[in-house]
């Protein structure tokens, strides 16, 4: 496939601050790549140099095969259009006068508009759903609508390549979906390249076949989402903590924040560090069942405790998900089944070397009670044990009395027992 763009060591600066340094990328026809970064990583400079908005710059920017440094404005209108974040006209235009400025790069002297102005104008307008309004003013139009009419301008360009500048920010979700959900059409339907600036990285990853990641006016990464998305590149890029799983509706890749509850404030001092100065060093294992020992491994991770593991849970039980996401160790077992000897001889394996054993309030049936026999065991090779008794044990049983007597020798033997998931990290810490 021939390249739509290409960008080599291109390096700009505003008064002598350097913004984007070296970057370097290409972008077949065809393609819809995001780019996403922090504020300030030159997103959005990278929009305005493509599009020759700015022009003082170092390096090649070459679209459909002509370096833009020797083309005029008009040539270079003919080959990339921008939709904008937000634009506010200098006059009060109708929006099928507004649209038609899109038409500009093509007109001839005095500005007169032939059968083909008018008919891409017409044609738009429709595909765009904006000619039931268009002769209202565009300065009367709600935020969505004004953006579809923007799209519909540069649209109207009829250009090979579609640049986007955060398009969707400050829109409600109904728009914001709506609106990529028409980019890609115009990209897989009509084969637009498109090039769009995001701040949502999930609605980037679900339309965008390519990611360019940028830090410091720099790439950091560009690639496919699976290779480019992921918790360290986003801790280093953003300086975030995040989660980084599938949709289970699309398959795609998503990414969620982890929350910073008041428990996790609770761990820190002033400065944000951890008061827990050994917590990243302490080996800990947590049973799991029934989701239970989610908001445990959620919380833990988020308070720096690194070195976590989980397990015995079945497949499709939260708990395994919530590992995979954090990228937590775990013991696994099929759907629906008693843990079996082999999955019962990994989890001691974990308990071996483990410092400490969680317990969170979980249910206890003959398939899984070989978890709890786990945690005997634990007791027995010396084994800190903290119990989450926040619900009565015999409201968890379903042995016929068996969980409950194992659970109260468990405690005999000097296992730490609290009652809420607020006195965790104290606990850790005795």
């Amino acid at each position: 496939m021939k390249d739509a763009l290409i960008v080599e060591n291109l390096t700009f600066s505003y008064d002598g601050l350097r913004v984007l340094n070296g970057v370097s990328f290409s972008v077949e026809d065809g393609n819809f790549i995001s780019v996403l970064g922090p504020n300030g990583s030159g997103k959005s400079t990278l929009i305005k140099l493509i599009s020759k908005v700015l022009k003082s710059y170092k390096g090649k920017i070459i679209v459909k095969g002509r370096d833009i440094k020797h083309l005029n404005e008009k040539d270079v209108a003919r080959l990339v259009a921008v939709v904008p974040q937000y634009t506010t006209p200098g006059f009060d235009f109708s929006v099928d006068e507004f649209v038609m400025m899109g038409r500009y790069p093509y007109w001839k002297r005095f500005g007169i508009q032939s059968r083909k102005d008018l008919k891409i104008v017409e044609d738009v307008m429709e595909r765009t759903r904006i000619t039931s309004f268009c002769h209202r003013k565009f300065n009367e139009l709600s935020g969505g609508e004004k953006q579809r009419v923007v799209i519909a301008q540069a649209l109207a360009q009829d250009t090979p390549v579609l640049l986007l500048d955060e398009p969707t920010a400050h829109l409600d979700i109904n728009f914001q979906i709506e609106l990529m959900d028409l980019f890609y059409r115009l990209n897989t339907v009509e084969g637009k390249t498109i090039i769009g600036v995001f701040h949502d990285i999930n609605l980037a990853v679900q339309y965008s076949k390519k990611i360019l990641l940028l830090r410091d006016g720099k790439v950091f990464g560009f690639g496919d989402a699976k290779s480019v998305i992921n918790r360290d590149n986003i801790r280093k890029v953003f300086n975030s903590e995040v989660c980084v799983g599938k949709n289970p509706f699309t398959g795609n890749l998503y990414v969620s924040p982890i929350f910073t509850t008041s428990l996790y404030n609770n761990s820190r001092d002033e400065e944000g560090k951890s008061k827990n100065k050994q917590g990243k060093k302490l080996k800990i294992h947590v049973i799991g069942g029934g989701g239970a020992a989610s908001p445990i491994l959620t919380l833990l991770y988020s308070s720096g405790y690194e070195k976590l593991s989980c397990g015995v849970v079945n497949i499709l039980d939260s708990d395994l998900e919530t590992s995979k996401v954090l990228g937590i160790p775990y013991v696994s077992e099929a759907p629906f089944s008693p843990i079996s000897f082999s999955s019962q001889n990994q989890n001691l394996e974990f308990i071996k070397i483990s410092d400490i054993v969680i317990l969170p309030d979980i249910e206890f049936g003959h398939g899984n009670f070989s978890n709890l026999v786990a945690v005997k065991e634990a007791l027995d090779l010396g084994k800190k044990v903290i119990i989450l008794d926040a619900r009565s044990v015999e409201e968890r049983d379903y042995t016929q009395g068996k969980a409950v007597k194992l659970y109260s020798k468990i405690i005999e033997k000097g296992a730490r027992v609290i009652s809420s998931v607020k006195e965790l990290l104290e606990a850790l810490e005795e």
